[in-house]
């Protein structure tokens, strides 16, 4: 498994939204994480405060030699929440939430939710792990929307808790895998899709540069092949060949650097002619 690229955090987190200050008991919180993640302890004094955090002895990491649990964060901010300007490409890229503007203009603050001492886990069950506190947080501290930062948009905390009691694939595109799509400035009628989120998790995420191909079939591929790579790890080799969006079609991958921020490793997918798009070489 290959390391997060240079760029992204070792911490994994999200940012959940509120109307108004959230009240955390931390006893019915860790009552809540356990029904998911049933060792949970907490860590320090059982102080109120603007921080709990959690240590899971059945998930051990090996640091130096020796091995510790690890751990996940939440965080109460201080500071009152408002979408900043650099939020804008989140906003665009979430596609499941169209009335996220309007929500979020509701939001006042915000609590942060996020692992540590985990990056050295297996893909699954780290965001597993993750998901399950997230849930546990969710039961007793019910948000407006969330945050979700590795793969830079936005969601309905609803729509993630729905997706969690389903499980599967649906808990995993919840929050945790974005498609995105850009049409290319100085190329008319050429689009870029790519996902976002694997490259937290220390996969390689995907892209397609294209030409007159529905972006919905595209999505398609990526969603597929995303969930694929999250399964089975990063397994397909360079030059090997998967289904494309067209009947019959076979689109080559190769391993590249990202045509769209943030920079990292993906899994290019080439549909070759005439709907590959010009790379100039």
């Amino acid at each position: 498994m290959t390391k997060p690229p240079d760029g992204f955090a070792q911490t994994y987190g999200v940012e959940l939204l509120y109307e108004q200050p959230p009240t955390i008991v931390r006893s019915e919180l860790l009552q809540s994480v356990r029904k998911y993640c049933p060792n949970a302890e907490t860590m320090g004094d059982a102080e109120p405060g603007l921080s709990i955090s959690f240590f899971h002895p059945d998930h051990p990491v090996g640091l130096a030699g020796a091995a510790m649990p690890a751990q996940t964060h939440v965080f109460v901010t201080e500071e009152p929440y408002s979408v900043t300007p650099e939020l804008a490409d989140d906003l665009r890229q979430s596609w499941g939430f169209p009335d996220v503007a309007e929500v979020l203009g509701r939001c006042r603050r915000s609590v942060l939710v996020t692992d540590m001492m985990s990056s050295s886990l297996a893909p699954k069950e780290r965001l597993g792990l993750f998901q399950a506190v997230l849930a546990g947080v969710l039961d007793v501290v019910p948000a407006l929307a969330i945050h979700w930062r590795p793969s830079a948009h936005f969601i309905k905390a609803d729509q993630y808790r729905q997706a969690f009691r389903e499980g599967g694939a649906s808990r995993f595109f919840a929050g945790g895998l974005n498609v995105r799509f850009f049409m290319v400035d100085d190329a008319p009628g050429e689009m870029i899709m790519d996902t976002l989120g694997l490259a937290a998790l220390g996969l390689p995420d995907l892209q397609c540069h294209f030409r007159d191909l529905d972006p919905n079939d595209v999505g398609t591929v990526l969603m597929n092949s995303g969930c694929y790579i999250y399964e089975a790890g990063d397994v397909i080799q360079d030059d090997h060949t998967i289904e494309g969006a067209t009947v019959g079609s076979r689109w080559r991958c190769q391993h590249e650097e990202s045509l769209v921020s943030p920079h990292r490793m993906v899994l290019n997918l080439d549909p070759g002619p005439p709907h590959a798009g010009d790379r100039g070489d």
